[in-house]
């Protein structure tokens, strides 16, 4: 019997945990995935929205603003990717300029400081590769722009580190309301196939099933929350799939823009952006389009046409090519425009986060903070005397300075053999994300916390190293090594993979 049981360890989940460690309560995170964010946090804009566009006095006005200020302290205390770039949000016409000034009162009414509307000769001069068609702009400079994948491993590492348990590769498959307290059947997913049920990308046959109760249960499902809130309340939700699109250019281009910038929003939402990423990069997107199944994020070379088409009426010489493209999950309930949080009226304990579509990446953090104060109260719990809200991530090695680079090279030689030439990404970055506090099991787990992949040849060169290194430090064969989810298998036999390649020579084995 755990105190609270959340289930999705995306940044919602993550957050809740988070804030739950700084009391003394017994805390489960459920994941279906083989990681966290795997979701809708993974693959979005990296935004984090001053809070000038949601509607004054609901949920997401209130959070976001609340959010916003709360990344900065975030990215201090646990080593994240933040960078407070300011935003804009553009008119290519003056019949547009209504728009902004509506965008400028209603982010007053919302309590959001500093906002401006720059005119032509200003604008240009901020961003000179800006559309000449650009004839003002609404600033906000407490826009910014964040890694969401790091911040949502960042909060859950450090939840972790403060007493949460964190069980990845369990899927909740059903949810009963007991005297008290709920009841959570969980499917056990496997990451290592066996011989029979290595066939490609069908999902795997669960292993068994386990059972967990909890007094408290948060439903941060993202695209499932509605399914799991229908399996305790009468008051139903349903979550439309839809996913966004985007264009990931080469680092090449990071500099093109200093800010965020948008396009006058439209009913279908904020529009196409460009912007740039804590990683270097320069990003375009996203579109919005339905899909029938919340987990089909298959990109479309029709959408990313498209994509293409409208970040031009921004930057209009921006370039065809992208090193990788990738589509995110958008959790929306069109009947519910505002977040879903709380409890349902029949269903005590059941804390839900649905349709936490934009600016859901902004504002998990204060959704966290406030759901751990009520939390904490209903349960009467004490402060957790042991709590410690620093994280010190893993050496980077791509990211320090000469000095500190011989320095780690020469404590630990692994981090003298570069596996990705791309990124500068060592085979000592790729051990420490294997055995971190939430351990990288698989490709793309270390693709994402050490960017080893993420250049220009997006894995060509260094995969069959980093799927030996992983193999190795988790005692597993290398053609047992997922690229992601369960079924991603990157080799589909032992004849003509990665096994048969010549061993490596790493650092310390000898000849």
């Amino acid at each position: 019997m755990y105190d609270v049981a959340i289930v999705g360890a995306g940044i919602a989940g993550a957050s809740c945990a988070r804030e739950l460690s700084r009391f003394a309560l017994s805390v489960l995170v459920v994941e279906a995935g083989s990681d966290v964010a795997q979701g809708a946090t993974r693959a979005n804009s990296g935004i984090v929205h001053g809070g000038y566009d949601p509607v004054p006095d609901t949920l997401k006005a209130r959070y976001n603003v609340e959010g916003s200020h709360m990344y900065p302290q975030l990215a201090v205390e646990l080593g994240f990717s933040f960078k407070n770039n300011g935003s804009l949000v553009v008119a290519f016409s003056e019949s547009e300029r209504p728009h902004l000034e509506a965008l400028l009162e209603r982010g007053i009414a919302n309590g959001v400081s500093g906002l401006c509307i720059a005119e032509r000769d200003e604008l240009h001069a901020m961003e000179p590769n800006l559309s000449e068609a650009a004839v003002a702009a609404l600033v906000v400079p407490t826009g910014g722009i964040v890694n969401p994948y790091g911040a949502c491993l960042a909060l859950m590492e450090n939840a972790v580190e403060n007493g949460v348990e964190l069980q990845l590769l369990t899927r909740v498959a059903n949810i009963e309301k007991l005297d008290g307290a709920f009841r959570l059947t969980c499917e056990k997913l496997p990451l290592v196939p066996d011989a029979e049920h290595r066939t490609g990308m069908d999902a795997p046959t669960p292993e068994g099933t386990c059972s967990v109760e909890a007094r408290i249960v948060i439903n941060a499902a993202g695209a499932f929350s509605g399914v799991l809130n229908d399996m305790v309340s009468a008051e139903h939700f349903e979550i439309t799939p839809r996913i966004g699109e985007y264009r990931l250019m080469d680092t090449e281009f990071g500099g093109a823009f200093s800010h965020t910038v948008f396009q006058t929003p439209t009913a279908n939402g904020k529009g196409v952006l460009i912007t740039p990423t804590t990683g270097g990069n320069l990003l375009v997107g996203p579109d919005a389009i339905r899909r029938e199944r919340p987990d089909d994020t298959a990109t479309d070379a029709a959408g990313l046409e498209a994509v293409l088409a409208a970040a031009r009426k921004t930057w209009p010489d921006l370039p065809r090519g992208s090193i990788t493209n990738f589509a995110g999950t958008r959790s929306s309930c069109l009947e519910h425009p505002d977040f879903i949080l709380g409890e349902p009226s029949d269903t005590t304990g059941f804390f839900n986060i649905g349709g936490f579509d934009s600016p859901g990446l902004t504002a998990a953090p204060a959704v966290g903070r406030e759901y751990a104060r009520v939390i904490a109260e209903r349960l009467h719990a004490e402060p957790n005397p042991d709590f410690n809200p620093n994280r010190t991530p893993a050496p980077r090695f791509n990211r320090a300075d000469r000095a500190e680079q011989a320095r780690l090279a020469a404590e630990d030689p692994a981090f003298g053999h570069v596996v990705c030439r791309c990124e500068c990404v060592t085979e000592g970055d790729i051990v420490a994300a294997v055995h971190s506090p939430v351990p990288a099991l698989t490709a793309d787990a270390v693709k994402w916390r050490t960017r080893a992949g993420m250049g220009r040849c997006q894995g060509g060169f260094c995969l069959p190293q980093v799927a030996s290194i992983i193999a190795r430090e988790r005692g597993i064969d290398a053609t047992d090594v997922a690229k992601s989810a369960p079924g991603s298998w990157i080799a589909l036999g032992r004849r003509g993979c990665v096994a048969d390649l010549p061993h490596v020579v790493l650092p310390g084995e000898g000849e």
